[in-house]
């Protein structure tokens, strides 16, 4: 596809008449001691643009800037952390979509690089009876790399800024990553959060996992399987959509 962003001007939006607005997700949370507090936007605004230029599909697409501030109330209790509530969250999304709709944009994709925000899916859901067709599509790009994908990593797929993480900045950005990386064993499901914090669930360290054994080289091969496996399922999502006219 064509990608267009907020660096163009409205004219030249307009002149391109993009039938897909694709929104990324990030979110302003601690990462422990040795990544930045940007971690998910930084992701967010680099593999995104990745997935949309491999997304075999003639037309244009509205690339967003990715929105720096989400629902993390997981990781509120370090200093830094700022979150939206899931109803912030519910608005934030339907604003967009009733913005980019009026103006010609046929679907918006909803991309969650955060995984705090559970309350998109359902708004996805929820918009998409209401207009009764597919309009708005969710993507959550982890979902969609193949398990295998995870296979090197110390603990599989960590809950937070352990080995996965860490390789994937190294790869992206490695001068935010700090050097105090600091090994956590401690082992929970990303269920627990809702129940507990992640300082009470991590003993005070803010992370899960094994950060040492994070490396650039299993970052880079992570971001491979997520941007193939999001762009081959954009394209089932748009192809399904070509052909299925009603919700």
């Amino acid at each position: 596809m064509d990608i267009l962003t907020d660096l163009n001007t409205a004219f030249e939006v307009q002149e391109g008449q993009p039938e897909l607005a694709f929104l990324p997700i990030g979110a302003t949370e601690q990462h422990s001691r040795h990544l930045p507090l940007a971690t998910d936007t930084l992701l967010g605004e680099r593999l995104s643009a990745h997935i949309l230029a491999a997304v075999d599909r003639t037309g244009t697409a509205l690339l967003l800037r990715t929105l720096p501030i989400s629902s993390s109330e997981e990781n509120t209790g370090f200093v830094g952390t700022v979150s939206f509530t899931p109803l912030t969250m519910r608005g934030i999304v339907r604003d967009a979509w009733d913005s980019l709709s009026r103006s010609g944009v046929r679907w918006l994709v909803v991309t969650a690089w955060h995984g705090g925000n559970f309350i998109v899916k359902p708004v996805v859901r929820e918009l998409n009876q209401e207009m009764e067709r597919c309009g708005v599509i969710y993507l959550n790009p982890w979902e969609h790399a193949p398990e295998a994908a995870y296979d090197g990593f110390a603990s599989g797929f960590e809950v937070h800024c352990g080995d996965v993480e860490t390789s994937l900045m190294l790869a992206l950005h490695p001068e935010t990553v700090r050097d105090d990386r600091r090994d956590n064993p401690v082992a929970f499901e990303a269920i627990y959060q809702d129940m507990f914090s992640m300082k009470t669930l991590s003993g005070g360290e803010g992370h899960a996992g094994h950060p040492t054994q994070a490396t650039a080289e299993k970052g880079r091969a992570l971001i491979r399987a997520v941007v193939e496996g999001s762009a081959r399922y954009l394209e089932r999502i748009l192809c399904m959509a070509d052909q299925h006219e009603q919700y």
